[in-house]
C-alpha cells in the first residue's frame, strides 16, 4: 500500500542556497512550530526547544555526531599504511580496523533505534557518544592490532545508539512543516560530509603527527556534545513502555553482521569461496527468519507495516547508493593516487579537498534545491550526476594530470552524493508516524552504512579481475585499467537507478509540492 500523505513544500523563502538564512528560518519556524507543545501553560514543552537560538543549537550538536560517526567510517582508509607499520598488521587485520566498526554500527542500528523510543531519545543519545568519546580515545591509545580492533567495535556500539535517536531528535526539533522537510534535506548531505573529512584528516595527523591524533579528534568533539546535550538537546517525547523485541533484534544483527563479513571476505578470497558463500547464506537465512519473527511478536522491532510504502523502500534504497558512490571513490582512487601516480598519503589526501569541499556546499544548497525540485527529482537527478561523475573517472590513464579528469570527477561526484541523500532521507522519513521516528532512523541508517560494504566488494572484485586479465600491459597500465573498466560498469550500475528512483519515487503528496 502506498503511502500519499502530503509533502510539503520546501525552501519556499530566502535566496536559494542562502544556507545561513536557510538554517535561521529553520530554527525560527522549529521553535514556533514546537512552542504549542503543551496546551496547559502555552510554553514549549522542551526549553531548548523554545527559541531559535536553542533549536539551532541542538541541531549543530547533533549534526556533528552524525558527521563524526561517519568519518570513522572512513578513517582508518587513510591512515591505513601507518597503522599497518605502527602496529605491525597484516593487510587481513588492517581490513578489520574499519570492517569492525562498520559491523557492529549497521548491525545495531535497528536495536539502538527501538532502546532510544523505549528509554528516551536524549538519555540513549547521550549515552551512546559518550561511549563514542571514550571507545576513540582507548583507539588512540591502543598499543597492538587486537586493542584497536576492540575499540572499533565499542566505537560501534556507541555509534548504534546515537545515530538514530539522533536523527529522531532532528524530526522532534523540527515538528511536520517546511523547518522538518529543509531539517531532513541537509541533514541527508550530513553523513557525506563527514565520510568525506575522514580522508583529510586521516592524512594530516598521520603526516604531521601520528593517526592517533585523528582518533583524539573525533574523541574530544563526541566528549564535548556528550557534556552539552542534555542541557542543549531536548529529550524528546516521553518513552514508549513496549518490550525490546530481543529475538528480532538478534537475528537482525546476526543476519546483517555475517552478511557484512562475506561482503569483507570477498576481497581476500573471492566471490565462491566459502569465506563468502557461508556467511552469506547464512546473514541471508538470519534475515528471513527476521522477516518471519517480526509477523509474530506484540512488538516487533521492525514492524513490517514499515516497509509497506513502495515509496519508503525505494528511498532507503536510494539512500545506500550515495554512500557507495562515495566509498567506491575513495577507495579506487586513492590506489589510483597512490600505486599508479606514486603520490604520497598527505598528498592523496589533499587530492579528495575539492570532493569534501564540495560536498559540504552542495549539502547547504540541496535544502533550496530538494524544495524546489521535490524528493524524486533531486534524488534522480543526484543518481545521473553520479553516474557522470564514474564516466569522468574512467576517463583517467597513467599519465593523467589532476587538473582534469579527476579533478572535475571529484566536484561533479559530490553534486550527486548530496542531491541523492537529500533526497532519498526526505522521501524514506518524511512521513513518518513520531512514534517510529528513531525506527526510521535506524533503518536509514542501516541501509546507508551497509550499501559501501557491498558496493566496495563489488567494484573492488572487478577491478583486480580486470587487472589481473590483462595482457602486455605494464603494472600501472593494468591496474588503471582495472579502475576504469569499474567506473565505467558504476557509470551504467547508476544511470540504471536513476531510472529505479525515478519510477519507485513518483507520487505527488498533495499541497502542490513536487514529489
Amino acid at each position: 500500500m502506498e503511502h500519499t500523505r502530503p509533502e510539503i513544500p520546501v525552501a519556499q523563502k530566502g535566496a536559494p542556497g542562502d544556507a545561513a538564512g536557510s538554517a535561521t528560518e529553520n530554527a525560527t519556524e522549529g521553535a514556533r512550530e514546537r512552542a504549542p507543545a503543551s496546551a496547559a501553560t502555552g510554553e514549549p514543552t522542551d526549553a531548548s526547544a523554545g527559541t531559535a537560538a536553542g533549536v539551532g543549537a541542538a541541531f549543530v550538536l547533533l549534526a556533528a555526531v552524525q558527521a563524526v560517526l561517519n568519518t570513522s567510517v572512513t578513517l582508518t582508509s587513510a591512515v591505513a599504511p601507518d597503522i599497518a607499520r605502527d602496529l605491525s598488521l597484516g593487510s587481513s587485520a588492517l581490513v578489520w580496523t574499519t570492517a569492525a566498526y562498520t559491523l557492529v554500527f549497521s548491525g545495531l542500528l535497528l536495536l539502538g533505534g527501538r532502546l532510544a523510543d523505549r528509554h528516551g531519545r536524549r538519555p540513549v543519545f547521550v549515552a551512546g557518544v559518550a561511549l563514542f568519546a571514550v571507545a576513540s580515545v582507548a583507539g588512540a591509545l591502543a598499543p597492538t592490532g587486537a586493542l584497536l580492533i576492540a575499540a572499533r567495535l565499542v566505537q560501534g556500539v556507541g555509534a548504534a545508539l546515537a545515530a538514530p535517536a539522533s536523527m529522531a531528535l532532528v524530526g522532534h526539533l523540527f515538528p511536520q512543516g517546511r523547518s522538518r522537510a529543509r531539517a531532513l534535506a541537509a541533514w541527508g548531505g550530513i553523513s557525506g560530509v563527514g565520510a568525506a573529512l575522514g580522508m583529510p584528516l586521516g592524512g594530516v595527523t598521520a603526516t604531521w603527527a601520528s593517526w592517533r591524533w585523528a582518533f583524539v579528534v573525533m574523541g574530544v568533539v563526541a566528549a564535548a556534545v556528550a557534556l552539552l546535550a542534555p542541557r542543549r538537546v531536548p529529550p524528546g517525547p516521553a518513552p514508549r513502555t513496549a518490550r525490546v523485541d530481543v529475538l528480532g533484534a538478534a537475528l537482525a544483527t546476526g543476519g546483517i553482521a555475517l552478511l557484512s563479513y562475506g561482503f569483507v571476505a570477498v576481497g581476500g578470497h573471492g566471490w565462491t569461496s566459502a569465506w563468502f558463500l557461508v556467511p552469506a547464506v547464512g546473514g541471508v537465512a538470519l534475515l528471513a527468519a527476521f522477516g518471519f519473527a517480526e509477523n509474530t511478536v506484540p512488538e516487533p522491532l521492525m514492524p513490517p507495516s514499515f516497509f509497506a510504502s513502495r515509496r519508503r523502500v525505494v528511498a532507503l534504497v536510494t539512500g545506500m547508493f550515495a554512500p557507495i558512490a562515495g566509498s567506491t571513490t575513495a577507495f579506487l582512487m586513492s590506489l589510483y593516487f597512490q600505486q599508479v601516480l606514486g603520490w604520497s598519503s598527505l598528498r592523496s589526501a589533499m587530492g579528495f579537498v575539492p570532493y569534501a569541499l564540495a560536498l559540504v556546499a552542495v549539502s547547504a544548497a540541496s535544502v533550496p534545491l530538494v524544495g524546489r525540485l521535490g524528493a524524486r527529482r533531486s534524488a534522480t537527478l543526484g543518481m545521473l550526476l553520479m553516474a557522470s561523475a564514474f564516466l569522468l573517472f574512467a576517463r583517467i590513464t597513467p599519465e593523467s594530470a589532476y587538473v582534469g579528469a579527476p579533478l572535475a570527477g571529484m566536484v561533479v561526484l559530490p553534486l550527486g552524493i548530496g542531491l541523492t541523500a537529500a533526497g532519498a532521507v526526505t522521501a524514506a522519513t518524511g512521513d513518518v508516524p513520531e512514534r517510529q521516528a528513531a525506527l526510521a532512523g535506524g533503518a536509514f541508517n542501516t541501509f546507508m552504512l551497509f550499501g559501501p560494504t557491498v558496493g566496495m566488494a563489488l567494484f573492488a572484485s572487478l577491478a583486480d579481475a580486470r587487472s589481473g586479465s590483462a595482457k602486455g600491459m605494464t603494472p600501472a597500465e593494468a591496474a588503471t585499467d582495472g579502475y576504469t573498466f569499474a567506473f565505467h560498469v558504476a557509470a551504467a550500475a547508476f544511470a540504471a537507478l536513476a531510472v529505479l528512483t525515478m519510477w519507485g519515487l513518483r507520487g505527488r503528496r498533495g499541497g502542490g509540492a513536487r514529489a
